[in-house]
């Protein structure tokens, strides 16, 4: 059984995020921290992927198919490089460069259709989510095997889709599924049947960020889902992926909140949702919040 590890990188700056914070449904601490704004630190975190690839047993040989969406970093496209070709310990560094469209989910799609008939099964992450723990894909596989009519292993988790993506997609609350990042395992099987109904992994074929998310982030996965297969979740005790910045700073990941962080998250997302309704409660929402800012700043 041959499995690839795509991740997808860019070398473009990226929104400095200090805390991994709740999001989701089921809640978890799925919005991942980050702080990797020049080439050098791009160029870091994928060195710090790869030394921690070799260091663990995934439990299956693979290869790591690195794909760069170019943004002219002389910098950054000479390092993917100068790595495309080496060796790591049950496979090799691939790399591929391309046109920089649909983010990270572009990337998904290139590579899987360049190398889609290489590989048994897929795995698809970002260079900012770690996923390097020993067995890391011998769980992923056993857990596919296991489960009939599985088509996507969640390897942050599954979530509900929000309503403002339902009209876009053509969804309802039957269908409204998807998974966190599009970071997971499937098959070259099931992935072939997505690539034969859509011409592509599912990406927004511009460059515009909430389109980005809804054709791309939500659309992958929940694709999987429209062809009648399961979107299935780790064990809840699995914790298998990891916000890179979270561990470079020796943070401790958790993935799911306490009763008090979730009812605090809980109450603040509905007390949100009320400000929103008309212009009058956002004007005393907003009201209530400067009055808050300026009770404590006395």
């Amino acid at each position: 059984m041959k499995v690839a590890k795509i991740i997808a990188t860019c070398f473009n700056p990226r929104k400095v995020v200090e805390k991994t914070t709740l999001v989701g449904n089921p809640i978890g601490f799925f919005s991942h921290s980050q702080n990797f704004s020049t080439s050098k630190e791009i160029i870091n975190l994928l060195d710090y992927n790869i030394k921690l690839e070799k260091k663990c047993n995934p439990g299956a040989e693979r290869d790591i198919i690195i794909v760069n969406s170019n943004v002219n970093s002389m910098e950054g496209n000479n390092f993917i490089n100068e790595i495309s070709g080496t060796k790591i310990p049950g496979g090799q560094i691939i790399c591929l460069t391309r046109e920089n469209i649909g983010r990270s989910f572009g990337s998904f799609s290139d590579a899987f259709a360049k190398y889609k008939d290489n590989y048994d099964f897929f795995l698809f992450t970002e260079d900012d989510i770690i996923i390097a723990k020993d067995n890391y894909l011998k769980i992923g596989l056993d857990l596919w095997h296991a489960n009939e009519k599985c088509g996507f292993i969640a390897y942050i988790s599954t979530t509900k889709i929000g309503k403002w993506h339902w009209e876009p997609l053509n969804l309802d609350s039957k269908t409204a599924y998807s998974c966190h990042g599009a970071t997971g395992l499937s098959s070259s099987k099931v992935l072939k049947e997505v690539f034969k109904k859509h011409g592509c992994l599912p990406h927004y074929k511009g460059a515009e960020y909430y389109s980005d998310i809804t054709y791309g982030e939500v659309a992958f996965p929940n694709s999987i889902l429209q062809l009648g297969y399961k979107l299935i979740d780790l064990p809840k005790n699995a914790i298998l992926s990891i916000p890179a910045y979270d561990l470079m700073r020796n943070i401790q990941y958790r993935k799911y909140p306490n009763f008090f962080e979730k009812i605090n998250f809980i109450t603040k997302s509905n007390l949100y949702k009320l400000a929103f309704q008309t212009k009058f409660t956002l004007k005393i929402y907003i009201y209530i919040i400067n009055f808050i800012k300026k009770f404590y700043k006395r």
